[in-house]
């Protein structure tokens, strides 16, 4: 698989887990995943563990592009990166509910 089409993929994907992550829940959408057999917390889980497969496909591929180079430390850099996201999305969660009361 080539890495325009490893990067398209996550972009599509990402675009499918940040739209269903922000549609109300009344949508028609969002009321058919409910009926779904399977917990919300699971599809979340498995949602972000294909987006984080993807990240590290992307990183493999570039040893394809020429001018770029995989590399471990890369995808450490990566990992941090999405622990400072979630750092700071549990910050602003405390901090947005003290300033609007």
């Amino acid at each position: 698989m080539s890495s325009r089409l490893l990067y398209l993929l996550w972009l599509l994907s990402f675009l499918l887990v940040v739209i269903r992550s922000l549609l109300p829940p009344s949508s028609p959408v969002m009321r058919a995943v409910g009926r779904l057999p399977v917990s919300q917390k699971v599809l979340h889980f498995c949602a972000y563990t294909w987006l984080a497969l993807l990240g590290v496909a992307l990183e493999l591929g570039q040893k394809l592009v020429p001018g770029r180079a995989f590399e471990i430390r890369d995808m450490f850099i990566n990992g941090v990166g999405v622990l400072t996201g979630i750092a700071i999305g549990i910050l602003s969660r405390r901090i947005v509910p003290a300033v609007s009361s």
